[in-house]
């Protein structure tokens, strides 16, 4: 699969509540599992906010199940990136 960035531009992401943000992550997972019971090859990892915008880090087949997601679950996608590289780094803290 290749790993995606999908930029979601929401006025005020910031200031939403966990509640709300953790009500829409399980509606976004039900079809996630849909698709993936359709045999479609998808997956969220993580997704940070910051600012206007919920960054959504996916692994998918293709960039048309992104928008097939987003369109199945009434969701934003104001753009999508895939992700040809990832770089770790070690930040050596012992904790």
């Amino acid at each position: 699969m290749k790993k995606f960035l999908i930029r979601r531009e929401m006025e005020g992401a910031s200031n939403v509540p966990k509640a709300e943000f953790n009500k829409g992550g399980k509606a976004s997972e039900a079809i996630l599992e849909e698709m993936r019971n359709e045999g479609k090859m998808i997956q969220q990892e993580q997704s940070y906010v910051a600012g206007n915008n919920v960054f959504c880090v996916y692994n998918a087949e293709s960039e048309d199940l992104i928008h097939e997601h987003a369109k199945r679950s009434n969701g934003i996608v104001s753009e999508v990136t895939e992700i040809t590289a990832v770089i770790r780094h070690n930040t050596s803290v012992v904790s």
